[in-house]
């Protein structure tokens, strides 16, 4: 090889190590966006999935204050064994949200909103759901099945028990 071939060998093979060099630190630094993308994609999915089950939860609430069992896609229950699970403990089945609504409404002669009767759940059964919006969406279920009667005064929407002599009002 001559002088003037070798330097120009050596050119070209420092242009490509340079370009090689430069395509390396595009392509890793690619691959960490795509790799964060991935995470905050990935926290994404674990939250839509933390979410689906708490609202497959509310449903299944909504529907055994319904009708026990009548979840879309929700598998049959288990048979039940002749001894209690540890989770029902010595007090049984627990009533279903609709079934405590009621009771509260029917102990009441006066009309009470949705904040009033989940303070008292919350007071009353510490362990179940006291969120506003499951008791109103509750609280409506019962209105729907005529168990419940609403009135609405100014912007307030009251509850009464259907058993009592208040006569539902107009929406």
């Amino acid at each position: 090889m001559s002088g003037s071939a070798a330097t120009e060998f050596t050119s070209v093979q420092s242009q490509y190590e340079v370009q090689v060099a430069g395509d390396l630190e595009r392509n890793e630094a690619e691959q960490k966006r795509i790799r964060a993308e991935i995470d905050t994609l990935q926290g994404q999915l674990e939250t839509l999935e933390r979410d689906h089950a708490l609202l497959l939860g509310v449903q299944r609430v909504f529907a055994e204050g319904a009708r026990p069992g009548a979840v879309r896609g929700a598998k049959a229950p288990a048979k039940k064994s002749a001894k209690p699970s540890p989770k029902a403990g010595t007090a049984g089945k627990q009533p279903s949200l609709a079934q405590l609504l009621g009771t509260l409404l029917a102990a009441h002669g006066e009309p009470r909103s949705a904040a009033e009767i989940s303070a008292e759940l919350a007071a009353d059964h510490p362990r179940r759901n006291s969120n506003v919006n499951v008791v109103r969406n509750a609280l409506e279920l019962l209105v729907a099945k005529s168990q419940a009667h609403r009135s609405k005064q100014n912007n307030s929407v009251f509850y009464t028990h259907a058993g009592r002599d208040a006569a539902p009002a107009s929406d």
